[in-house]
């Protein structure tokens, strides 16, 4: 063979090895297909393609619901449904009244301490149902802003009644409403210190400032339940409430009412409170 045909072999000896090396190249870098049809599948033999195609499209099981949990919603809705019954029942005595003759203190203060701060309490319960889609921080802004609102509807009122009358504060009614309004004013700064209590965590310790308002706010509701409560004994009730041989009645029912209403709502509080350390 001559030197040029040696020549010729060797660069298609070359041309050979290369076409070889780049198909092996190629082999090695393409992606490799897991599934049912490849034999280097990384499956375990004994899990068939049809299992595995179930077990991906098999829903997530949905977590179930434990006795307490139940209870819990259970209590929940028979304690708005108090609610709603004294609150509908007192704005519709009030509300049907003459607009001259309309106790906007009792509407206002019904519609703020009792509705707002009952709904603000229950906002961290697990048997709330519109708030179980939200996350703690979400929890804790929705509680300060019923809180807030529920707290200015209610002085509202409270300034109403001190504008409209000349003598004030001489019933026990009146006496733990004003009691009321004043522990509020700390209710509302203890609440705003707790709800930035991790920017305040250098200067505040935050599980003593989250119990503090713990127990400030539970003394603000329970206040303003018993106002709640002393005020079916008041002259409005008697002047413009249900008749007047059978209101007496009729008051025991709203006032075993209220603190069933209170025992349902301030109970979680309160089991923070007593398992809660400082």
């Amino acid at each position: 063979m001559t030197r040029r045909g040696k020549f010729v072999v060797n660069k298609t000896s070359d041309a050979r090895i290369n076409f070889i090396s780049d198909a092996y190249t190629t082999q090695q870098s393409a992606p490799q297909r897991h599934d049912c049809q490849n034999i280097n599948s990384p499956a375990p033999p004994q899990i068939s393609c049809s299992t595995r195609r179930l077990a991906q499209h098999q829903p997530t099981p949905q977590p179930i619901l434990t006795f307490a949990q139940k209870l819990e919603f259970v209590l929940t809705l028979i304690n708005r449904m108090l609610i709603g019954f004294i609150t509908i029942y007192l704005c519709w005595m009030s509300l049907r009244l003459d607009r001259a003759d309309i106790p906007w203190h009792a509407v206002l203060c019904t519609l703020g301490f009792l509705v707002l701060m009952s709904e603000g309490l229950m906002a961290y319960y697990r048997g709330n149902v519109w708030t179980q889609v939200c996350q703690r921080p979400e929890k804790a802004r929705l509680h300060w802003l019923l809180q807030l609102s529920g707290s200015i509807i209610g002085i509202i009122g409270i300034m109403i009644k001190i504008c409209l009358e000349e003598v004030h504060f001489h019933t026990r009614h009146g006496i733990i409403g004003l009691a009321t309004m004043i522990i509020l004013f700390i209710s509302l700064l203890s609440g705003l210190s707790s709800l930035y209590a991790t920017e305040l965590k250098s200067r505040l310790q935050p599980r003593f400032n989250k119990t503090s308002h713990n127990i400030i706010g539970l003394i603000t509701f329970t206040l303003s339940m018993a106002s709640m409560y002393y005020s079916f004994e008041t002259q409005l009730f008697n002047d413009f409430s249900l008749d007047a041989s059978t209101y007496l009645d009729f008051r025991l029912l709203l006032e075993i009412t209220t603190i069933i209403i209170f025992v349902l709502t301030a109970y979680g509080p309160v089991w923070c409170l007593l398992y809660s350390r400082i």
